[in-house]
């Protein structure tokens, strides 16, 4: 009846003055992502729901660990050199609400999650895909649960690397933006609050 075209130009003008937004689409879904399409969101990149507890220890050099407020720094430091964007606010909001993790090697942050088992949450970004995975590994372990999170299936090495330690893909999704749009220069997670 028109009321998801009139909720998105609701969204849109509230967004007015934003140099981007962006937004996640079921892949399967194709009713929203012809509507996302005539507003003027373009693909940026496919993505799957990643879920599981993945098989292997995280390489003896890094230690993946709580991230605490002593962090903060070096974390948005490195999402600034993977997505050219500051995620400080987002990233203080999750050592409130979730238990983001690190992964430290020589006393260096090399890659951060957000909500390790909350997919819908959970942003990271890394130096390397071996930082991610290792990152991912030590996450299952510190948690003892299993991680969820978004992987562009652009990032291949990851991709296999995921399903080859036993991971499953268990959602379709699109990662569509308007305006604005940094191709990241490094591993990365996007979450559905970004």
């Amino acid at each position: 009846s028109g009321i998801g075209r009139r909720l998105m130009e609701a969204v849109l003008v509230r967004s007015n003055g934003a140099p981007g937004v962006r937004l996640l689409q079921d892949a399967f879904n194709m009713r929203s992502i012809a509507l996302y399409a005539s507003l003027g969101f373009e693909v940026r990149e496919p993505a799957l729901v990643m879920a599981g507890q993945p098989a292997g220890n995280s390489p003896a050099a890094t230690a993946v660990r709580a991230m605490g407020e002593q962090d903060l720094e070096a974390c948005d430091a490195l999402c600034m050199k993977v997505h050219g964007i500051s995620r400080r606010r987002d990233l203080t909001d999750a050592l409130r609400l979730f238990a983001p993790l690190v992964t430290e090697r020589e006393g260096r942050i090399t890659a951060y999650m957000s909500a390790p088992n909350f997919w819908i949450a959970n942003h990271g970004v890394a130096e390397s895909a071996d930082e991610m995975q290792a990152l991912i590994l030590g996450a299952a372990a510190v948690t003892g649960a299993p991680v969820s999170f978004l992987l562009p299936t652009r990032q291949t090495t990851l991709f296999r690397w995921c399903l080859a330690h036993g991971m499953q893909a268990v959602k379709p999704m699109t990662l569509m933006t308007m305006g604005e749009y940094h191709a990241p220069a490094g591993a990365y997670m996007p979450s559905v609050f970004y």
